[in-house]
């Protein structure tokens, strides 16, 4: 029975690490911990100067303190709203201000005055930072599936430009939907605040404690910062409990919310190699002046299920606990406490408290017995959970990169040796796209006979940062993670742009493309049909041979399509170790392409015989023939008398961006316009 639950607890918190709005929420929280430490040291440098003596800095200070804290809910807001958009596939510039105009507005975060001031609503819709971007986003997401949203068909204009003006309609209806709705639930809720805080203000303080407590962890817990929302809603307002909040500072949340300093020393016994012990390096310097945020958001705890047991039990063990020993007199509240801060470290806050080193000494006591309770959830977590380490962030241009990001961060759930050494060069490719751009480059294709260039093969290139071009290394390790399908939508998007850019120029050449097979077979073909099919016979697919031998009836079945369409399709690197001769003669396929591993180096090489005999065959079969390769002069003289339609190489040209194709295409036609006057 426990297995079971085990089991069935870990398949839970598997799916909803990997859920889309839980993703969004854990990748925007990581990136905003930057701002939680600046505001958490604010406020203590803040609060520190309260009590010192330096007040000629503390106006300044408490002014910044209160801007970096008003603007704490924008920030969330748009944070999350921005991963939640690109995860969603939706545009991560129109999509967050316009979850921004609708938080601002029907929450009145921003009151505007007959004066001209303007001022922030502190407490206005903080529990929204997290329901606007989900009602937004997801209601403008399903709103651009709706045909009849849609502007204009994105062959009349440019992509991009018919991206953002489809965004017009969904962007009024959400706006009107987020009016019409919001200030109903937040009426509603703020009912229901005010019937809690009148059932809450007659309960015992030990009740109002435990329930303040639970109240401000379970914020936490969501994402909102808890005490930041207890202060500005006004829910679980705290009274005086068991002498002072120094109590609740010193011996029921021991080294900040949580117990955090329970949950360090669980993570350093866990081991020292851990991630786990690893943020706890990160954020134990923190946690000495009380300070939880990076134990917080980049372990993390918030929406994290292994973690929420001990979360919220931690500081009610330690509350029920100490009333247990305040109560027998043994210790007691020092009447001077009050002068004691909130970021006064633990032990020093212990002994100032109740005025003896028996507080240190119980606060060391609590930290052991939390450790304890944290010791096994965070053993769970490191077994089974995605590790915040693995969040890696992939941005790359004409949005492939934003895209893979929520990819790359599933894939870290298995963690065995082969695992990490593949996500090393996933990190590294990655990186290559990060600081680099997709481009295509396109190689000619000549005739055999009389050399005239016939068309191009568009080949994916990458542009680094230093202007140089290198070829796609990355795209096996890609292809193995599932992730190839962001590249090949920009590829067809692309090579689209680009034939209607020879068109412009009064070129028709022929175009041969790949892209993954498995993406081909499985969805991407009917996004080929209505990039291509406008261009009849001018485009040509290539599929590895492979594919028909992995999937025969299936592949069959896509290139049918796609030739009834007007779209060519090729069999690409023929001969690479997956030829099967038998299939050659079921092929529905226009052109054959062999590989250049087939062809001889000399004419002394044995492949003289075997490349002569394949390409006769084929052509007796009715395919085009197209030779890959072609580099020398006896390559020219080899194919010369070989039944080959078409060559390709570097004897010919190196692969030409869109600007250098078209004018090799503009010099081939004044070439053969002067052969043709003689």
């Amino acid at each position: 029975m426990h297995h079971r639950v085990l089991e069935g607890f870990t398949r839970g918190a598997a799916k909803l690490a990997v859920n889309t709005v839980v993703l969004s929420l854990r990748e925007g929280y990581v990136a905003l911990i930057p701002f939680f430490v600046l505001a958490a040291l604010l406020s203590l440098v803040s609060h520190w100067l309260g009590y010192g003596e330096a007040s000629s800095f503390l106006h300044f200070f408490t002014s910044l303190n209160a801007i970096v804290w008003g603007l704490f809910p924008v920030v969330t807001l748009l944070s999350f709203t921005y991963y939640l958009a690109k995860n969603l596939k939706l545009n991560t510039i129109a999509v967050p201000i316009l979850v921004l105009i609708c938080f601002c507005t029907a929450t009145q975060y921003l009151l505007f005055f007959d004066d001209g001031s303007v001022r922030v609503n502190y407490g206005g819709g903080l529990i929204f930072t997290i329901a606007m971007p989900i009602f937004c986003c997801y209601l403008i997401h399903r709103l651009l599936d709706i045909r009849k949203f849609k502007l204009g068909p994105a062959s009349s204009i440019s992509l991009f430009l018919n991206k953002h003006l489809n965004l017009i309609l969904p962007y009024i209806i959400v706006l009107v939907a987020c009016l019409a709705v919001f200030p109903l639930i937040e009426a509603t809720l703020n009912s229901l605040s005010n019937a809690f805080n009148s059932w809450v203000v007659n309960k015992s303080d030990g009740a109002q404690l435990a329930l303040n407590v639970i109240g401000t962890h379970i914020m936490w817990f969501l994402g909102v910062h808890g005490d930041t929302a207890q202060h500005t809603t006004g829910l679980w307002e705290q009274r005086d409990i068991s002498d002072s909040s120094v109590y609740l500072n010193s011996f029921v949340m021991v080294g900040g919310v949580g117990g955090m300093w329970g949950l360090v020393l669980a993570c350093f016994i866990h081991g020292r190699a851990s991630y786990e012990s690893s943020i706890a390096k990160l954020g134990a310097p923190l946690v000495v002046f009380n300070l939880s945020e990076v134990m917080v958001y980049a372990l993390p705890i918030v929406f994290n299920p292994y973690f929420l047991v001990p979360f919220l039990t931690v500081p009610l063990t330690n509350a029920l606990l100490s009333e247990m020993v305040f109560s027998t007199g043994v210790l007691s509240i020092n009447t001077n406490a009050t002068n004691v801060p909130w970021f006064m470290p633990v032990l020093f806050n212990g002994y100032l408290s109740t005025g003896s080193l028996g507080g240190a000494l119980w606060q060391v006591v609590l930290i052991c017995v939390n450790a304890l309770m944290y010791l096994p959830f965070v053993r769970a977590n490191s077994r089974h959970n995605i590790s915040g380490r693995e969040l890696d962030v992939l941005i790359k241009r004409v949005s492939a990169g934003r895209q893979l990001e929520r990819q790359v961060e599933a894939q870290f759930a298995r963690r065995d040796n082969e695992k990490i050494a593949q996500q090393k060069q996933l990190n590294r490719a990655i990186k290559e796209l990060k600081h680099g751009m997709l481009c295509l480059y396109y190689q000619p294709k000549v005739c055999n006979k009389s050399h005239k260039l016939i068309g191009y093969e568009a080949l994916l290139r990458v542009k680094k940062q230093d202007g140089s071009i290198i070829a796609p290394w990355f795209i096996d390790i890609l292809d193995k993670f599932e992730m190839m399908d962001v590249v090949d939508s920009f590829v067809i998007d692309q090579l689209e742009l680009d034939l209607l850019e020879f068109k412009r120029h009064s070129f028709y050449p022929k175009v041969s493309f790949n892209i993954s097979p498995q993406n081909l077979i499985n969805r991407r073909y009917k996004r080929v049909i209505r990039a291509f099919s406008k261009f009849p016979e001018q485009v040509e697919v290539e599929i590895l041979e492979s594919t028909y031998i992995d999937d025969f009836i299936r592949t069959q079945e896509v290139v049918a399509a796609l030739k009834e369409n007007g779209i060519r399709c090729a069999i690409d690197d023929f001969g690479t170790g997956y030829s099967c001769l038998s299939i050659l003669s079921k092929l529905n396929v226009d052109t054959i392409k062999f590989d250049r591993s087939l062809l001889p180096e000399d004419e002394h090489d044995k492949a003289i015989h075997l490349y002569k005999s394949l390409s006769q065959m084929c052509h007796q079969l009715g395919f085009e023939v197209i030779a890959e390769g072609v580099e020398s002069e006896f390559h020219i003289d080899y194919m010369r008398d070989l039944p080959v339609d078409q060559l390709q190489g570097y004897y010919f040209s190196k692969p030409l961006n869109i600007e250098q194709a078209i004018r090799e295409c503009a010099t081939r036609r004044r070439m053969d316009t002067k052969a043709a006057r003689r």
